[in-house]
């Protein structure tokens, strides 16, 4: 279904005509408050880190994206984040595929992780959908 998505959404975007590419860097929340610090380099790589004091759920978060180059807006790859379970904490790889569909907005998939909080083995793992909303006004 998520991928059924994410096609439906690349034909709709390259039958609008050139689409311009856009520059995710900055501050991006999640759906849940989450905050990410996005930055681009090189044009094609693309950066994910914890946002500093954004979370108290997770210590850490680094992921690093590769533009797709058939679509200049659509990004995946990988990395991991450190969550606080229980009291101690706990690291989880994570995938990301996403497409910055606007200059203020952001769909996608990532890896959703249910975790044992006696052991940090990963009890459950699915792929969750992803939105975020540029930040605006101060920056933290």
């Amino acid at each position: 279904m998520k991928s059924t998505i994410f096609f439906l959404l690349s034909v709709l975007l390259s039958q609008l005509g050139e689409i311009p590419k856009n520059d995710p860097t900055g501050v991006w929340v999640s759906q849940v408050g989450t905050q990410f610090q996005l930055k681009l380099t090189g044009g094609t790589e693309l950066s994910v880190r914890l946002a500093p004091a954004a979370d108290t759920r997770y210590t850490s978060y680094e992921v690093d994206l590769r533009m797709d180059p058939q679509e200049k807006n659509t990004y995946a790859g990988k990395g991991y984040f450190v969550a606080k379970v229980k009291d101690k904490e706990c690291r989880f790889e994570t995938d990301w595929k996403i497409i910055v569909v606007q200059k203020e907005q952001i769909v996608g998939e990532s890896t959703n992780i249910v975790p044992d909080g006696d052991t940090c083995a990963v009890k459950e793992r699915s792929t969750a959908a992803l939105t975020l909303k540029k930040k605006t006004g101060p920056t933290i």
